[in-house]
């Protein structure tokens, strides 16, 4: 069996003010800092044995208190940064200009096929990840691992390990901080955190709320 804990970042100073990030690097917010010990505190106990970031600080920085705490040293991978959101970057989503407003309804109509100036779609992603996963699959059989990734770049590897529809997988959420535990030993499952106890199954956005 192998277990993968996969977390988002914590909330960074451009969540709270509603701008795309992608590529870029913004520091984490306080709140993000207290989701990084947060993370800690549900998983000191639990015998990881390795710890993967991407190379973005928002995401190196959320996984430091865990690192500290287990004496693990943070793998960085560029494979797990964002997916690059081009033009769009560090753009307020509400404050978009008519022609930016544009290109970002036609990224959100065709997430895996149309590429905004300058970024990266959803194919791009999978593409990236996918050899990054069977890496993992292979290397860490009957072990715990932590991966600390991304919105985007988290749904893609959901979307690889559970076999997951891809015209479904928009929908799934995980806020930032958000930890899913997938288990694989023939079956996969998934799991989430809940009131102290973990909860089988993914949480899914009402579509009005999907980015």
């Amino acid at each position: 069996m192998i277990r993968i804990y996969l977390a988002r970042h914590g909330e960074t100073i451009w969540n709270v003010e509603g701008r795309i990030q992608g590529r870029s690097d913004p520091e984490l917010s306080p709140r993000g800092i207290e989701q990084s010990l947060a993370l800690l505190e549900l998983l000191k106990h639990r015998p990881l044995s390795t710890i993967y970031t991407s190379t973005l600080k928002r995401s190196i920085l959320t996984a430091q208190p865990i690192s500290r705490y287990s004496g693990l040293p943070i793998h960085k991978r560029a494979e797990l940064d964002e997916m690059a959101f081009g033009i769009l970057e560090g753009k307020r989503i509400l404050c978009l200009d008519d022609g930016l407003r544009e290109e970002w309804e036609r990224f959100k109509k065709a997430r895996f096929t149309y590429r905004l100036p300058q970024a990266e779609n959803y194919t791009d992603v999978i593409h990236r990840v996918s050899p990054f996963i069977e890496e993992v699959l292979r290397n860490h059989q009957n072990q715990e691992i932590l991966i600390v990734g991304h919105r985007v770049v988290n749904l893609m590897i959901l979307a690889l390990l559970l076999r997951y529809p891809l015209e479904e997988i928009p929908k799934v959420k995980q806020d930032n901080g958000r930890l899913y535990l997938i288990e694989k030993d023939g079956e996969i499952k998934v799991y989430y955190p809940q009131d102290g106890t973990m909860v089988e199954g993914l949480l899914i956005e009402a579509e009005a709320k999907v980015l």
